[in-house]
């Protein structure tokens, strides 16, 4: 994440933080198809400023969430206290990379491409292997991203859309700038109109993700040797075949991968 934005947590919060509802009860799905356990226990790495970890727990959801950042953190712990489910949640500081727990957790949740700012190969396989050593065997890990467009096309845009919170609006438009196929990059630029009671303020962030190849992605997921992919699930919710061709025509498709 580029460092301006997650400088500014309450900011990057109310721009992210929508109702979570339909996606959650997706996630239960998932579970209840997917999983030969019932989920209890949550993993969520690179949570940010809390969005996930202040509304599973009013779904049942005992859940861990790292992140690499102490002021994300801060802001994180705060929202989990003022929403009173400290007592089913805890937050640390670690990284994607190589942050592992030994088989304490029944599924795994990255939602809006966190995983992208992992870019290089060794980086993807040590935090998928990681991760899946942080499952119990048959667990879940839901990797939400969006592929590569077709050859020659770039990728989704991520729109533009307004949230408000506490006299705080915040105007947030995601375009996909190119996609390098050769660097296995996906260049994007994401501008913020903050209006905080009639302050206002444009910040533009650039940021470098991994561009995802769903082929690859397939390779890298096996390399782990502690993950292999269950199913894929439209950003609509509706299962797609495991040989679809994943592009990012398709928008942000959900990955689910079983541990080993």
């Amino acid at each position: 994440m580029a460092e301006e934005l997650y400088a500014l947590p309450e900011i990057y919060d109310i721009a992210f933080t929508w109702d979570l509802t339909e996606e959650i009860g997706f996630f239960g799905r998932v579970f209840d198809e997917q999983v030969p356990f019932k989920v209890e226990r949550i993993l969520e790495p690179a949570c940010g400023s809390g969005r996930f970890l202040v509304t599973l727990p009013k779904h049942g959801y005992r859940v861990t969430g790292y992140d690499i950042s102490p002021g994300m953190l801060a802001y994180a712990g705060k929202r989990v206290e003022e929403a009173r489910v400290a007592e089913m949640v805890e937050t640390l500081e670690a990284d994607m990379v190589t942050a592992r727990f030994e088989r304490e957790f029944d599924a795994a949740l990255n939602s809006i491409n966190s995983i992208g700012y992992l870019r290089e190969d060794d980086e993807i396989v040590s935090h998928l292997r990681n991760t899946g050593l942080s499952l119990r065997p048959g667990g879940v890990y839901i990797v939400h991203i969006a592929c590569a467009g077709e050859t020659g096309r770039d990728g989704p845009s991520g729109g533009t859309w307004e949230m408000e919170r506490g006299g705080i609006r915040v105007k947030t438009t995601w375009d996909v700038e190119r996609e390098d196929y050769e660097t296995k990059r996906s260049h994007q630029i994401n501008t913020m109109e903050i209006d905080d009671h009639g302050e206002k303020q444009v910040l533009v962030d650039r940021h470098v993700l991994r561009l995802w190849i769903y082929d690859e992605l397939k390779g890298l997921v096996r390399a782990s040797g502690a993950l292999e992919y269950a199913a894929v699930y439209s950003e609509s919710f509706e299962r797609l075949p495991l040989d679809t061709d994943i592009t990012g025509e398709l928008g942000n498709c959900y990955h689910v991968l079983r541990a080993i």
